[in-house]
C-alpha cells in the first residue's frame, strides 16, 4: 500500500507529467544553462493576491516576503503560493506553513543549481519535488547534461513517480539515467513507468520491476537504433540569450 507521502509525490509527478505534455519550449544548452537569472522584483499583484482572504494580516506578510524574497532570486514563486494555499485549506499553524515555504524555496534553489539557471520554472518545480523524493542532486545535473536542450519534466516526474511507488531512488535513477542515455523519448518513460507500476501492483519488487523493464527497453533501443519518436541527441541550436 502507497504511503501517505507516497501519494502526495504520485500526485505531483502525476501532475507535473500532465503539465509537460504542453510544453514546447526547451531550455537553451551549453553556457547559457549555467547562467543564472538576473535578480527582479517583487512577485506579480495579481500572484501575490492569490491568498487574499486566506489568512490573518501577519502570516499574509510573511507569506508575502517569502514569495516575493523566492521571486526576486529568479525561482518560481507560484509553488510557493500553492503550498501556502494547501497549508491554509488543511488548517496548518502558521510557523508549519511558513517552514514548508522555506524547504520548498530551498529545493527549488538546489534544483537550479543542478539543471541551471535557464530552466523553465517547470522544470525547476519537477527538481524540486524529485529532491523532496530523495532523488539525488546529482542526478538531476546529470539528466541535464544527457538531455541538452530538451525540456525535463517528463523525466524527472517519472523519476518521483517510481520512488513514491517503492522503487529505491538510486534504482529509479539508475534506470531513468540509462534509458535517456539510450535515447528514449519522454513517452517511452511515461509508458516505462506504466509497465512498472503495473508489474509493482501484481507483486513484483519494486526494484526489480525497474530495473528489468528498463533493461528491456534499452536493448530494445539500442538493437533498433532507437524507438519511434526517440529523443534527439543534437543540442538545440535555439541562440543564447
Amino acid at each position: 500500500m502507497t504511503s501517505p507521502t507516497g501519494r502526495r509525490l504520485v500526485g505531483a509527478s502525476r501532475t507535473l507529467l500532465g503539465l509537460a505534455s504542453a510544453l514546447v519550449v526547451a531550455a537553451a544548452p551549453g553556457d547559457a544553462i549555467a547562467q543564472q537569472p538576473a535578480p527582479r522584483g517583487p512577485a506579480p499583484s495579481w500572484l501575490r493576491a492569490r491568498p487574499d482572504g486566506r489568512f490573518d494580516a501577519t502570516s499574509r506578510v510573511a507569506v508575502e516576503r517569502l514569495v516575493d524574497s523566492a521571486h526576486a532570486a529568479g525561482l518560481p514563486a507560484e509553488p510557493l503560493v500553492d503550498k501556502a494555499l494547501e497549508g491554509a485549506s488543511k488548517r496548518a499553524p502558521r510557523e508549519a506553513i511558513l517552514k514548508a515555504l522555506r524547504t520548498m524555496a530551498a529545493d527549488l534553489a538546489v534544483a537550479r543549481q543542478a539543471l541551471g539557471g535557464q530552466s523553465l520554472a517547470d522544470e525547476l518545480t519537477a527538481g524540486a519535488v524529485a529532491l523532496r523524493g530523495g532523488i539525488e542532486e546529482d542526478a538531476l545535473r546529470i539528466l541535464r547534461r544527457e538531455r541538452p536542450g530538451q525540456p525535463l519534466v517528463v523525466a524527472l516526474g517519472v523519476l518521483t513517480d517510481l520512488v513514491a511507488r517503492g522503487v529505491p531512488a538510486n534504482d529509479a535513477s539508475r534506470a531513468v539515467l540509462g534509458l535517456t542515455r539510450a535515447g528514449i523519448a519522454d513517452e517511452q518513460l511515461v509508458a516505462f513507468r506504466r509497465d512498472v507500476e503495473r508489474d509493482i501492483g501484481i507483486g513484483a519488487p519494486p526494484a526489480a520491476a525497474a530495473t528489468i523493464r528498463a533493461t528491456t527497453l534499452g536493448v530494445s533501443a539500442q538493437r533498433d537504433g532507437g524507438l519511434p519518436g526517440a529523443a534527439s541527441r543534437t543540442p538545440s541550436t535555439r541562440p543564447k540569450p
